[in-house]
């Protein structure tokens, strides 16, 4: 093999190596940080639909930001405070006593962070609606709060959208 291609291969190699090196791996939840992230998401879902916004707030780290994409598929976002505000104004605002329950739960953790995406369905009477959560989640004095929370509908499955 001339000396060339033999340089290039090593050099190649060489850059795979550190290229794998590099890449960011998942890192295995323990059993109690995943339930104590599961906790935390299931309060926040129970807190909503009891209208207890205080300890609803409490899911989010103080300089959380709540982004919402419309379904014009624009971005809004907001601090805690406005969103906890408009949460307030929706239910004060709705007929029905609004419920919002995870259907499905997916967490995985990384670095210092964990990341949780939920689907849901939320009930306004007779109104159902879905979507996904893409929740970004960091300790803070020993607990997980929310430090960044992306929602959006998105039509209703197959068999609920038949009734």
């Amino acid at each position: 093999m001339p000396r060339n291609a033999l340089l290039f291969l090593l050099a190649a190699i060489s850059l795979a190596a550190v290229a794998y090196a590099a890449e960011p791996t998942a890192k295995p939840a323990t059993d109690p940080e995943e339930k104590e992230v599961r906790g935390l998401l299931d309060r926040y879902f129970a807190s909503w639909s009891n209208q207890d916004l205080m300890r609803y707030g409490q899911c989010f780290m103080p300089q959380a930001a709540i982004q919402m994409i419309d379904p014009e598929r624009g971005l809004i976002t907001m601090p805690l405070g406005p969103f906890l505000q408009s949460q307030q104004q929706a239910h004060r605002a709705s007929k029905n006593r609004m419920t919002e329950a995870a259907e499905s739960m997916k967490i995985r953790f990384d670095a210092d962070l964990a990341h949780a995406l939920v689907y849901w369905k939320l009930v306004d009477g007779d109104r159902l609606e879905y979507g996904y959560d893409h929740f970004t989640l960091m300790k803070s004095d020993g607990k997980w709060r929310i430090a960044n929370l992306v929602f959006y509908a998105v039509p209703p499955p197959k068999e609920a959208a038949e009734k």
